[in-house]
């Protein structure tokens, strides 16, 4: 099952790039839960379909552009781990976004029941049992 989750999250994060939010969404369980809590702006915990649509929209309004790009996945069981190169420019102008950080995808019954994001990518890796 493991390749199998890691092709989802990389679906995922296609369909974010290409704004199709609804196809995201088309992806993961109906009570799919997102724990953003960590973010340095605007940390919050998305619930539902609804929610997900609200995150994105989030996004898009405060962002010019923003890029998702897959650097690397880690398989643990039913988790995948993305390790992730971000890219955005705020609409506001400043300084552009280019960070690393990762997003731990839980699974169940081979569809995204959760994801949490990791500003350290090494949190990540070490919250299924993984290392580097």
């Amino acid at each position: 099952m493991s390749q199998e989750n890691v092709e989802i999250v990389r679906a995922a994060y296609g369909r974010l790039n290409q704004g199709d939010v609804e196809g995201l969404i088309a992806l993961c369980d109906d009570g799919f839960l997102m724990d953003m809590s960590e973010r340095t702006f605007n940390p919050e915990i998305y619930r539902g379909r609804d929610d997900l649509r609200r995150f994105y929209g989030g996004v898009t309004s405060a962002w010019a552009s923003y890029r998702w790009d897959v650097e690397g996945t880690r398989a643990e069981g039913e988790s995948v781990v993305a390790l992730l190169h971000c890219h955005a420019q705020g609409r506001e102008g400043g300084p552009a976004v280019d960070w690393h950080v990762a997003w731990l995808w839980k699974f169940q019954d081979g569809r995204p029941v959760s994801l949490r994001f990791y500003r350290d990518p090494m949190r990540a890796l070490e919250a299924v049992g993984l290392e580097e």
